[in-house]
């Protein structure tokens, strides 16, 4: 029987790791795609790892999601993901959907025949 599409892709990017049930793998990425939802998490955790640069080719952080709060976080969430992206070189979009989407996305900034990693909704 012939590998399944995921262990192929898996194989072909592999940079750490055995790629086995239940093992840890490192795998190589060249585009990233966050929102405002799940990329402020994802910034504050890569920027708490200590990393100096953003290694992928092209990140793009969106900030699609306005919520009504009587506070100011919402706000502060767009200006951090806007400033963040400035300093490790990502695009900052401010572009307008319901959701993000990979064919949106692809159309806007993807980069043809590369890996995408998306921590979009």
């Amino acid at each position: 029987m012939g590998k399944s599409l995921t262990r192929k892709l898996i194989e072909i990017h592999l940079v750490a790791g055995k790629p086995e049930a239940g093992e840890e793998i490192g795998i190589a990425i060249d585009q990233v795609l966050l929102t405002d939802t799940n990329g402020t998490m994802s910034w504050l955790q890569f920027e708490a790892m200590g990393f100096p640069r953003a290694v992928p080719g092209r990140i793009v952080s969106y900030a699609d999601h306005n919520v009504y709060q009587v506070d100011s976080r919402n706000s502060d969430d767009h200006r951090y993901m806007q400033t963040i992206a400035r300093r490790y070189g990502a695009v900052f979009s401010k572009l307008r959907c319901i959701e993000i989407s990979e064919p949106l996305y692809s159309t806007t900034y993807g980069i043809c025949s590369s890996r995408l990693s998306s921590a979009a909704t």
